[in-house]
This record gives structure tokens, C-alpha cells and sequence, in this order.
């Protein structure tokens, strides 16, 4: 038995599932004690790369645990919460959007007061500027 299996014997709410690194590869067994974790959740978990944690989709959840596995059973750290991230980033493409339809507005007011400042009556005289859909307008 490997130690990290002690905490399904110490605490019944230790739960076991299993989560796989990449899209079409196997799935390893990690451990934890969060109730909500599902599966198609995407979770950190500990790990011997970056920063010692990487990411995991859970592909299974409350599976039997083999005491007598000699393979260490990491713990996953948290879930990720998906759904506040795409509300960010949902968020983030309106405030662009906000920000990028005030620049168009600022910079044509900048070029409209540059180039017409001095004739603007005679601009605005003529018929082109009095246009809609139809033709000229009086």
C-alpha cells in the first residue's frame, strides 16, 4: 500500500476520481474532498511539472481505490470554475467593444474639428451633408 492512499482509510469523505491530462489520453487516479467535483469538470491538480500543478479533466468520479497500488495518488487542488471565467471574458469583449466604439467616435470628432473647423458653414451649405437615404434633404 502506498501512503498516499491512507486519507480513504482515515476519512470516508476522501472521494477518488480519475482525471486525464490530455483530450484522447488515459486517466490517472487523484484524490479529494470536495463534494461537487464532476465529471467533465477541469480541476488543478498536484503534479512534477510547472509550478507543481497542471490540469486535468475528471473523467470519473467516486471509483474504487486499490490499496495495494505502489503509484503515489495526488490530490487535486481545486475546481475550475468555467463558467466565472467565460462571464470574465464575456465581460471583457463588451468592455473592448465600449472602448473601441468611443475611440472611433472620439477620433472622427478630432479629424471633423481639425479639417472643417475653419469652413464649417460652407460644409454644411452644401447638399451632400444634408443626405439620408432618399437624396438631399432641406
Amino acid at each position: 500500500m502506498d501512503n498516499s492512499t491512507i486519507v480513504f482509510l482515515i476519512n470516508d469523505d476522501t472521494r477518488a476520481v480519475m482525471g486525464r491530462y490530455e483530450a484522447n489520453g488515459g486517466s490517472t487516479l487523484f484524490k479529494t474532498m470536495d463534494p461537487t467535483i464532476s465529471v467533465g469538470d477541469l480541476c488543478v491538480v498536484e503534479s512534477t511539472t510547472r509550478h507543481e500543478m497542471t490540469v486535468v479533466e475528471i473523467t470519473a468520479v467516486d471509483v474504487d481505490v486499490n490499496f495495494d497500488t505502489q503509484s503515489n495518488v495526488k490530490w487535486v487542488v481545486q475546481k475550475i470554475d468555467k463558467a466565472k471565467h467565460a462571464e470574465l471574458i464575456e465581460q471583457e469583449t463588451a468592455a473592448i467593444s465600449a472602448v473601441q466604439h468611443a475611440e472611433r467616435a472620439r477620433k472622427k470628432d478630432e479629424l471633423r474639428k481639425s479639417l472643417f473647423n475653419a469652413h464649417e458653414s460652407q460644409i454644411k451649405a452644401l447638399s451632400l451633408s444634408k443626405m439620408d437615404d432618399t437624396g438631399p434633404t432641406e
